[in-house]
């Protein structure tokens, strides 16, 4: 079992990202626009799409209908403005904190960001949504996503969670040279039998997670997410040292718990009409085997977590079949140590998705 504290990504870490927070100037028919030029393009409720010229000499070629002097790079909320006049479900962000919001009454002037009576906090900006450690939210990109992270400390693991890509690419520079790269073939296939090898459907792998890259002090790490088709999506990126804490052993469990509602006739008998889908949240419960000589390593990164998600991995290797069902973004709800034998300890963890 491998354990990566997540390490906070904050403005100045994050170098640059190929996701738009905040739009440029609004598309005009009468500018010449040269080449890679950035044009956004509002849409409703606030909605910016984003557009990049595909040459130079680009004048009067409307963004949404000219694929061979434009394409999309994106999409944004207009940035908040305290004299501007919102309508119910219009949405803004606000670009200091990285959030979007939503105006939950018409004729909204005025009124801040922080006044819940006016105002809905959705959640992250598109940029910033693959760095809050919630996979029910992504940051959503055409064709690829690329961020180069400044960790400024050292740091020797990576995970990537609520993928939506064909492959996953890490580099680490020191100095301006690479001293590590690791492409992830995300396509995959379940196959059980002949029948699944001549018919069944492609999928890709939804997570993987590295445990050895270098622990530069001055190192740089890019991440590059590469969809062949449609978007690219990154649900969680996250970065830190890695703490091993044991093996985990036979008998481990995948389970969720289940927030679906199902109402009963007074019969037993019940209708589809009355089933409520909610979310699933995974849970994992696993013992592990824990030499002694680490047992107050494991007792310090304990109280380190309590109440703190982070990325629990129970096998390190992306490629076994296990590895989704033991791999938790999330939380402990048990961690008891049983000093059972002279030279190990059993941990008794149960772990639940944030």
């Amino acid at each position: 079992m491998n354990v990566i504290p997540p390490l906070t990504i904050t403005d100045a870490m994050l170098t640059s990202s190929t996701a738009v927070e905040t739009a440029p100037a609004a598309y005009n028919g009468a500018t010449t626009y040269a080449l890679n030029a950035t044009v956004s393009v509002a849409g409703s409720a606030g909605l910016l799409t984003v557009y990049q010229s595909l040459q130079n000499s680009n004048t009067g070629h409307t963004p949404a209908s000219s694929p061979t002097w434009w394409t999309s790079i994106g999409e944004t909320y207009q940035v908040y403005s305290g004299v501007a006049t919102y309508a119910d479900g219009d949405r803004v962000i606000d670009a200091t904190n990285h959030l979007v919001y939503e105006s939950v009454v018409n004729s909204n002037t005025g009124n801040a960001l922080t006044d819940t009576t006016k105002w809905l906090k959705v959640g992250p900006t598109n940029k910033w949504a693959m760095f809050d450690l919630l996979r029910n939210t992504a940051t959503v990109q055409p064709s690829q996503i690329t961020v180069v992270i400044t960790p400024g400390e050292r740091v020797d693991s990576i995970a990537l969670l609520g993928l939506v890509a064909n492959s996953a690419t890490i580099t680490v520079t020191s100095g301006g040279t690479t001293v590590y790269t690791h492409t992830e073939n995300l396509n995959t296939r379940d196959v059980a039998n002949w029948y699944d090898y001549f018919f069944r459907a492609f999928s890709t792998k939804p997570s993987f997670a590295l445990f050895d890259l270098p622990p530069y002090t001055n190192a740089v790490i890019t991440v590059t997410i590469t969809a062949t088709s449609g978007n690219a999506e990154c649900g969680a990126c996250v970065i830190g040292s890695y703490e091993y804490i044991g093996d985990v052993q036979y008998d481990a469990e995948s389970d969720v718990l289940n927030f679906s509602t199902v109402t009963r006739n007074f019969d037993g008998t019940t209708n589809i009409s009355t089933m409520v889908q909610r979310l699933n949240v995974p849970k994992t419960i696993q013992q592990i085997w824990l030499d002694k000589n680490r047992t107050n390593r494991v007792r310090a990164l304990r109280d380190a977590l309590n109440a703190t998600p982070a990325v629990w991995a129970g096998i390190d290797d992306s490629d076994d079949e296990y590895f989704e069902a033991l791999l938790i973004l999330g939380f402990y709800k048990r961690f008891s140590i049983n000093l059972r034998y002279p030279q190990h300890a059993v941990i008794s963890l149960e772990l639940e998705e944030i």
